[in-house]
């Protein structure tokens, strides 16, 4: 992977702000405090196109699907993408089981780059992760 460049990081500070809006922040917010479905029926069915939580639900989707496209095309270096991480690993683990009913009922393309992007984080977390953190007590400045 090539090393990141300024315009990674200014990409990557673009993107955050993509997902620092009001309505992104109210849906993280519903996500992880009252998002439950086993499937996508289950989750159609409770929040159908048009409510509000399936508006929250494609916002949060939308968002990682920018970025899978970024990062599969070359566009955004994934070490720095991944190394942010932007929570992808908590919230695909939640809404993994919805995907493959939401793309049979609309189309297979339909997140294909949010199901990519997960797949991917989880082989690099495996493969190139290292924490690099370290705590403030063990600088020496």
């Amino acid at each position: 992977m090539p090393k990141a460049t300024k315009e990674d990081a200014r990409l990557l500070i673009q993107l955050a702000e993509f997902g620092q809006t009001d309505f992104s922040r109210e849906a993280r917010r519903w996500f992880f405090s009252e998002f439950s479905a086993k499937d996508y029926n289950e989750f159609v069915g409770k929040h159908p196109v048009g409510s509000l939580e399936h508006a929250r639900m494609t916002n949060i989707l939308g968002f990682f699907e920018l970025a899978g496209v970024l990062v599969s095309r070359g566009l955004l270096n994934e070490d720095l993408f991944f190394d942010l991480s932007f929570g992808l690993q908590p919230i695909w683990n939640k809404v993994a089981p919805i995907i493959p009913g939401w793309q049979k009922a609309t189309s297979p393309a339909l997140w294909e780059n949010v199901v990519w992007l997960a797949n991917r984080s989880g082989a690099w977390t495996k493969k190139v992760w290292k924490p690099k953190v370290r705590s403030t007590s063990a600088r020496r400045d």
